[in-house]
């Protein structure tokens, strides 16, 4: 038996087609979502009555829910097997129309391609496919005391482009897609018959967000910290790695494309260790006492939970800051909260941050400083406190980034897991029992229904892994100090 999924995936790649059929791991939600969503759309379109479909339902159950209801939530159907699920289906006189809805402002075509699969499935049963509509979330709406469903969704009938505008019509871009829909189902069934495929590192394999597979395909574990593969952003580097071209000092000076970081990758290949002082002593000069390492941590809600909140908008649910005095004195104060703990966040990190001084902060544009920008929106009273934080945030990653610093150890990485051990052995994320932010979330998201003593051991866990990016903040800071030491630089404003 399989599953329409397993046809997508295999037209992406057979190894991943695999991967995903025998590996039944539990998928966690990216968004954090307080109500069902099938509740909010059925909301939207008015629907009182419904049949509910249910895991392991055959044609006949399915077709029983179709011919006594007139909605129907997750429809199973069954073809030479190969099954399916259709979020929403609703019955007219002349046939079906399906729904599909996205956790999602911009459905893009590419998702036609399951709904193609999943009309000739039921077209094979017998079923009539009038229309197809899709169902997603308006960005632009805010949220007031309570949630209005007609503003905060959308029932459409057309894609988004690559710019977001909307583009083709649904079913035009279903009508005129070609499936051998036999021939799909006898190829996978067959993969899935056989020992697994073979793993073939392509472009694919990381383009956009790396495989979650990745790691099991191709085990890197032994090869030097200067592989070729690590080399970022490469064109060419699967093609120098099957030519024997495995550690980037080897490769021709050509196939460098010219960017900082791979000219600093290259130079650490054969040296160890690059920095740029001439970019870095600017830079480190900016930095003034006292010292704030700074780092939040947030849950991200499609549907926004709580006034002046708009969909994909996050809740900061954590701080960590460190502060460092000009003697070397080093302070730590956070914060914890649940439920809308989104003013008492603010209120607690303005009483904590100095007023002066520069706050150092890991890939900030796109984090904590469009966190305080979100919440001065939502709350304008805190406007001005919360810029006067905003402003004086320097990134900490962009020395890493640019390519002002590298080591062989980062391994073509720079978040801060891959930096800290570069600086030093003495701490470690791997000591702790929350060791990445999704981790950190997943946690968080039991808190509210956990009993007080697991409520206490879940804020205590949370707190140390945030605790620990600040840390290693002023680590790797300090680190960057040492270096140009060693090399002669003073810098007597930061020491």
């Amino acid at each position: 038996m399989i599953h329409v999924s397993d046809i997508l995936h295999y037209n992406q790649c057979s190894r991943l087609a695999y991967n995903y059929h025998t590996n039944k791991k539990k998928m966690e939600n990216f968004y954090h979502m307080n109500v069902p969503f099938h509740e909010l759309y059925c909301r939207l379109l008015n629907i009182k009555e419904y049949g509910m479909g249910n895991t392991g339902d055959d044609n006949e159950k399915s077709c029983s829910l179709i011919e006594k209801n007139e909605f129907i939530l997750n429809a199973r159907f069954e073809y030479k097997g190969c099954r399916t699920r259709i979020p929403l289906i609703q019955k007219t006189e002349k046939g079906l129309i399906f729904y599909y809805p996205f956790l999602s402002a911009y459905p893009k075509e590419f998702e036609a391609q399951k709904m193609k699969i999943n009309q000739m499935i039921c077209e094979k049963i017998g079923f009539t496919i009038l229309d197809t509509k899709i169902i997603y979330l308006n960005k632009d709406y805010i949220r007031k005391d309570s949630l209005d469903v007609n503003q905060c969704l959308i029932c459409g009938d057309c894609f988004f482009n690559r710019r977001n505008n909307a583009g083709k019509k649904v079913k035009e871009v279903i009508d005129s897609i070609e499936i051998d829909l036999d021939q799909c189902i006898e190829q996978v069934s067959e993969l899935f018959s056989k020992e697994i495929p073979e793993a073939i590192r392509t472009k694919k394999c990381t383009a956009g967000r790396r495989c979650r597979f990745y790691d099991f395909c191709f085990d890197e574990s032994n090869e030097p910290d200067d592989s070729i593969l690590f080399f970022t952003t490469s064109s060419h580097k699967l093609d120098l790695y099957e030519e024997g071209i495995h550690r980037i000092k080897d490769m021709r000076i050509d196939k460098i494309e010219g960017f900082r970081l791979q000219y600093a990758q290259y130079m650490a290949s054969l040296y160890g260790t690059f920095m740029d002082v001439a970019a870095l002593v600017p830079w480190i000069s900016q930095i003034q006492y006292p010292v704030s390492y700074l780092d939040f941590e947030w849950d991200t809600f499609a549907i926004p939970p709580y006034k002046n909140m708009k969909p994909f908008d996050v809740l900061c649910f954590q701080y960590s800051l460190h502060v460092e005095q000009k003697n070397g004195d080093l302070n730590h104060f956070d914060f914890f909260g649940s439920g809308d703990c989104r003013k008492q966040f603010i209120e607690s990190l303005i009483a904590s941050i100095p007023k002066e001084g520069t706050i150092l902060v890991y890939n900030m544009e796109g984090a904590e400083k469009l966190r305080l920008m979100q919440l001065a929106n939502q709350f304008p009273e805190y406007k001005e406190e919360l810029e006067s934080i905003w402003t004086r945030m320097l990134d900490l990653a962009k020395p890493f980034e640019l390519g002002v610093f590298y080591d062989n150890k980062m391994r073509g990485h720079y978040s801060l897991k891959k930096l800290l051990p570069v600086f030093t052995e003495d701490v470690s994320y791997h000591e702790l029992d929350i060791q990445n932010g999704m981790n950190a979330v997943f946690a968080y998201r039991t808190f509210d229904r956990a009993t007080p003593k697991q409520k206490e051991e879940i804020a205590k866990q949370i707190r140390e892994y945030c605790s620990m990016d600040t840390y290693s903040e002023y680590i790797i800071y300090h680190g960057l100090l040492k270096e140009l030491k060693k090399r002669g630089v003073s810098l007597t404003c930061q020491i």
